[in-house]
């Protein structure tokens, strides 16, 4: 390993993963169930830092959080599904445990960066990262650079999509209400498909199972509406998914292409590609840690 090795740590609301990463390459892992306490969720990412940190030769730390980052940077104004965080220094936390500096960014925004620099992003300068598991987030890239505005940009998961669910979030109709991991599984068994699990459910969708299908495609309309949105202000063409929810962009994106090419008027569904990121759920870890290696 070379000294550029940075630690690259993506919290989610499910899972906790950490990569130390060296010229594009992960190099060693680390990962474990979300705690879902304060201090018990520090530890954890405090614990997979300094595993990953024993295998490398240096310890530039960066750190994915869902959610929107305050301008301290240090803490994160709301994350619906991690609520317990919300407002809790963390970043200083994490480090004072390690004695080694933490960087902290929004999850979906860092997962987007780490795709312009090593993934499929990196022929397009300007996308839309969607991140689909627990919840749903995203990061703009414009002009090769990240655009996080004051800390809130890219947002995607709480815009709003045209249906009466409450999101995690307490405002109504928001995109995450119906396109994270749970909601999904949810309205599958609605359309009466019996299978606990989202594998098990895109299994039966690619072998033709109707009502699969019919569940598939109700979800990725209100996956049009939202990406529409993103079109019409910014004339983003280039939709990238990233997290456990892509490995079923494939069954989502023909209803949300037909929604994107009924509300972007004078674009046609060819004009878009939506595909799933080349880092898939591996995004967030090359993020963060190219987070740390830009700040050190």
């Amino acid at each position: 390993m070379t000294s550029l090795t940075s630690i690259g740590i993506d919290l989610g609301g499910t899972t906790i993963k950490g990569g130390a990463v060296n010229e594009g390459r992960i190099v060693a892992r680390e990962e474990t169930t979300t705690p879902q306490s304060e201090d018990a969720c520090i530890e954890a990412i405090a614990s997979i830092a300094r595993n990953l940190a024993s295998k490398s030769t240096n310890q530039r730390i960066g750190l994915g959080v869902p959610g929107v980052i305050n301008p301290d940077g240090d803490s994160v104004a709301g994350t619906p599904n991690l609520s317990f965080l919300a407002g809790k220094p963390l970043a200083s936390r994490v480090s004072e445990i390690l004695g080694a500096p933490v960087l902290m960014g929004n999850d979906a925004s860092l997962a987007a960066l780490g795709e312009a620099k090593h993934g499929a992003g990196n022929s397009h300068p300007d996308f839309l990262l969607v991140t689909l598991g627990t919840g749903v987030g995203g990061g703009l890239i414009l002009g090769n650079k990240l655009h996080t505005g004051p800390g809130m940009a890219g947002e995607i998961g709480h815009l709003q999509v045209g249906h009466e669910r409450i999101c995690a979030c307490g405002a109504q109709g928001c995109l995450e209400a119906v396109l994270g991991a749970a909601p999904i599984i949810e309205n599958l068994k609605e359309c009466g498909v019996t299978s606990s699990s989202l594998p098990e459910a895109s299994q039966l969708a690619r072998s033709g199972n109707a009502d699969a299908v019919k569940a598939f495609a109700n979800a990725g309309k209100y996956l049009g509406e939202a990406l529409a949105q993103v079109s019409l202000l910014l004339d983003i063409r280039v939709f990238l998914f990233a997290g456990g929810v892509s490995a079923a962009i494939d069954l989502l994106a023909p209803s949300a292409l037909a929604i994107l090419e009924k509300r972007a008027f004078g674009r046609k569904a060819q004009d878009f590609l939506i595909a799933r990121s080349t880092l898939g759920e591996d995004a967030g870890i090359f993020g963060a840690a190219e987070l740390a290696l830009q700040n050190t």
